[in-house]
């Protein structure tokens, strides 16, 4: 199968025969990967929710949609109802409290284990929707690793990746109802998959996306008022912002290159100057080569870089954040047209190396891919459906 400018699939007229490897990879290394994330999510779970229950992250998760009910500060420290390690606070929006409600009529370990389960499968699915079958296996595999740490920590990131995919997916298909739900719902998580919107930004019926935003995004904000009032909505959402803005300003924490730098430097940089210098740099490649933009190859390399630049900017990137960016090299390396030992590096680099190190030469590698590729160039691999 193969994709045309459009980004329309065409079959190839002759079939080539494949080869009794590929056809066994195909049968049994989806079965693997079925097994080895499933896995994954019971062993995380029962470590987290069964032998042990100090991690804080599920009892944060798990005690906000009560919050939210009892109309109490949803973003204040609540010690006495987390685990017996260091205290933390809940930082998403009023909107994903509520949908915690669904995970809260269960037993801690059950609803854990849903928890998990739902981050793995929409990740999972996602990568199955964007790639043949072959390398969304060989993909999957490659960010098994980071999907044990993201569900180690009962955490949202696997989730936010399979959102930020879907994204680009829904939008692929001209779906824009759909590519607004995953860009909302991925930024009432965490703030940066509103960097999704730039998959948008140079195609056409850009009115109709910005509108399906707004309606979707309103929607999705105002879903708390079904169980709780005008006032106690507005007292969460200021509460909100002074947590976000108390993030923003936390110039210690975090595993990005703005640590990065701040730590080989020793001055006390903000955030914001470069997060904004690199969402600049996120949008070079498309606005230079415009030519391409047509291209789905182009448009899929583009997603791989977006998806590692929105955890090496994130100045409160966590170990367990980098199942996102791993999501983008995973698909930056499956799908390129050669398999050369650098790349083979650098992904080695991203599976033992201290993050902020190598997924940053890897997104700096795509960035210059991106703005040298030959306008009459192919990838031999994109989406696995139109």
């Amino acid at each position: 199968m193969t994709v045309s400018d459009t980004g329309a699939f065409v079959r190839r007229p002759i079939a080539r025969p494949r080869g009794r490897a590929l056809v066994a990879w195909e049968r049994w290394g989806s079965v693997s990967v079925i097994t080895i994330w499933a896995l994954l999510v019971v062993i995380a779970t029962v470590q987290r929710g069964v032998l042990s229950q100090e991690h804080t992250t599920w009892p944060i998760f798990r005690h906000s949609y009560p919050h939210l009910l009892a109309g109490v500060d949803l973003y204040g420290y609540y010690p006495s109802e987390q685990g017996s390690g260091a205290a933390d606070l809940f930082k998403y929006s009023p909107t994903w409290a509520l949908l915690y409600g669904a995970f809260s009529p269960f037993p801690f370990a059950l609803g854990l284990l849903l928890w998990n389960t739902l981050n793995a499968v929409v990740l999972f699915a996602a990568v199955r929707a964007l790639l043949p079958k072959p390398h969304a296996t060989l993909a999957l595999l490659l960010m098994s690793p980071w999907l044990l740490h993201a569900v180690q920590s009962s955490s949202s990131n696997a989730l936010v990746a399979g959102l930020i995919v879907m994204a680009y997916l829904t939008m692929e298909r001209r779906n824009l109802w759909g590519a607004a739900f995953s860009i909302a719902a991925g930024t009432l998580i965490k703030i940066f998959p509103l960097a999704a919107v730039s998959f948008a930004l140079f195609r056409p019926g850009k009115l109709r996306m910005a509108l399906a935003l707004t309606v979707t995004f309103a929607v999705m904000i105002a879903l708390p008022l079904t169980v709780i009032s005008w006032d106690s909505l507005r007292f969460q959402y200021a509460n909100w912002e002074r947590m976000i803005t108390l993030d923003e300003n936390d110039l210690v924490f975090g595993r990005s290159v703005l640590g990065l730098v701040r730590n080989l430097s020793g001055v006390p940089l903000p955030n914001w100057p470069a997060q904004m210098l690199g969402s600049a740099l996120l949008l070079v490649p498309p606005l230079i080569r415009r030519d391409r933009w047509t291209d789905a190859a182009f448009r899929l390399r583009f997603l791989s870089s977006l998806l590692v630049f929105a955890v090496i900017f994130n100045h409160q990137a966590e170990h367990q954040s980098y199942i996102i960016a791993a999501t983008g090299v995973a698909v930056w390396f499956v799908t390129a047209e050669h398999r050369a030992l650098w790349r083979v590096a650098i992904l080695a680099g991203c599976l033992i190396g201290y993050e902020a190190v190598p997924y940053t030469i890897a997104w700096l590698v795509m960035m210059l891919e991106l703005l040298l590729a030959s306008p009459r160039s192919r990838e031999r691999v994109t989406a696995a459906h139109p």
